[in-house]
């Protein structure tokens, strides 16, 4: 394992991505639905960019599922779901979910890093759709990932990728040192790219679309107490405005591509 990974591996075993977003008891089924509603409450443009309601009976591929809350989407909307995930606490946590809501034999979920992919999977496993959403930026290898993502890639998949922006409202902010570069202190490894760095890194693949979207709108502290009280610029912006700002300036780079 690179040495980075493995100090990745450490950094997302003390705290999984959003494992704090409910106050209920701790893996239990009102503890999972909560953390559901608020994801796609504030980052509702993932329904659309995953597309969870055309995947019934498509064999999918994430990368990086984190604590199984896109995972549970496409079960739900009758994929046949198949899933890594580098930390080991993640991992517990999605299997335990998983059972919970009952999708155990329709997923197959691995520990490792995404440059192992290829000792599970292969093309002939026909995936429809390779996903991966805010983890590849975290990677210590990401050409060594897409390398094994397009190997895993055949005519009829399409690919997924959410990657951070370079030109975004958080970067401009992130560098003037307004604002903290991710919600938790200490992450190991994270990298922004443009449509530049997009076509460049992504060369091997058909890029079929690029758009960005997501500003995160509120105050930090009531939001980790769950009440969604907009910071002042923005609780007076015109709706139509901050879409189109969302659009231009969104964090999320929102990347589709063939092969």
């Amino acid at each position: 394992m690179h040495k980075l990974n493995k100090i990745s591996k450490r950094f997302w075993n003390k705290q999984p991505c959003n494992i704090n977003h409910s106050k209920k008891k701790f893996l239990s089924k009102e503890y999972f639905d909560e953390i559901t509603k608020k994801r796609y409450f504030v980052e509702s443009h993932i329904k659309k960019f995953a597309d969870f309601k055309n995947c019934k009976n498509k064999n999918v591929l994430e990368i990086g599922f984190g604590i199984g809350t896109d995972a549970i989407q496409f079960l739900v909307n009758g994929a046949n779901y198949n899933g890594v995930e580098l930390s080991n606490k993640s991992f517990d946590i999605t299997k335990k979910r998983i059972e919970i809501f009952n999708y155990s034999k329709k997923s197959i979920l691995i520990n490792d890093e995404a440059e192992n992919l290829l000792k599970y999977f292969s093309a002939k496993d026909n995936f429809h759709l390779i996903y991966s959403f805010g983890v590849l930026h975290h990677s210590s290898s990401l050409s060594k990932c897409l390398n094994v993502i397009h190997k895993l890639m055949n005519k009829n998949t399409i690919c997924k990728i959410m990657l951070y922006a370079k030109n975004s409202y958080k970067y401009f902010l992130m560098k003037e040192n307004l604002i903290r570069y991710e919600a938790q202190k200490g992450v190991p490894v994270i990298d922004f790219y443009d449509h530049s760095d997009v076509k460049t890194i992504f060369k091997k693949f058909k890029i079929i679309n690029i758009e960005q979207d997501f500003i995160f709108p509120y105050k930090i502290k009531p939001y980790k107490r769950n009440k969604y009280e907009k910071i002042n610029h923005f609780k007076f912006m015109n709706k139509k405005i901050f879409r189109i700002l969302s659009k231009n300036l969104g964090e999320h780079l929102l990347i589709t591509l063939g092969k």
